[in-house]
């Protein structure tokens, strides 16, 4: 009987050898494939047009950002749309980011001018991604005024062209 216990001892600490000596793989990312529409007509000419995406967290958020630029005025428009992998049923309460407005299809969407060098509209896409269009000139270092900035409605259009 002691030898059985001896030897389940021993069996145990090769087993625990063994498990720590492995190098097991990480788990696999989780498929990054999502569709989504951009707009086409904008209130200013692009002259430059480019994208990033931000999955530094590949588990836990997506981030996708569309630039839209005018070089000559330095106007610029970015589409960000971004979702919390982990919680995907979880919509983000956005309701606090304006006065709120309504797209073509019926979803709320929020303005918000809380700086005075930038403008945002904010809605929850149909796939659930938290959605916003920011315009701003000169890297956000330009006040708007009566001529610089949208009137909301150009920034709904926008929005509407991506449903």
């Amino acid at each position: 009987m002691k030898r059985l216990i001896r030897l389940l001892g021993w069996l145990i600490v090769i087993l625990a050898l063994f498990e720590l000596a492995t190098d097991w793989p990480d788990p696999p990312n989780p498929p990054i494939e999502h569709t989504f529409e951009e707009p086409i007509v904008f209130p200013f000419e692009i002259t430059r047009r480019y994208s990033e995406i931000d999955i530094a967290k590949p588990h836990y958020m997506h981030q996708f950002v569309f630039h839209y630029v005018n070089e000559e005025t330095t106007q610029e428009l970015r589409y960000i749309v971004h979702r919390v992998v982990d919680e995907p049923d979880d919509i983000e309460d956005i309701s606090s980011y304006g006065d709120q407005f309504v797209l073509a299809d019926g979803t709320s969407a929020f303005y918000d001018e809380a700086e005075s060098t930038s403008q945002g509209l904010w809605w929850i896409n149909k796939n659930g991604f938290t959605a916003r269009i920011i315009y701003y000139i000169d890297g956000n270092s330009v006040e708007l005024d009566n001529e610089t900035r949208l009137p909301v409605q150009q920034l709904i259009n926008l929005a509407n062209q991506t449903l």
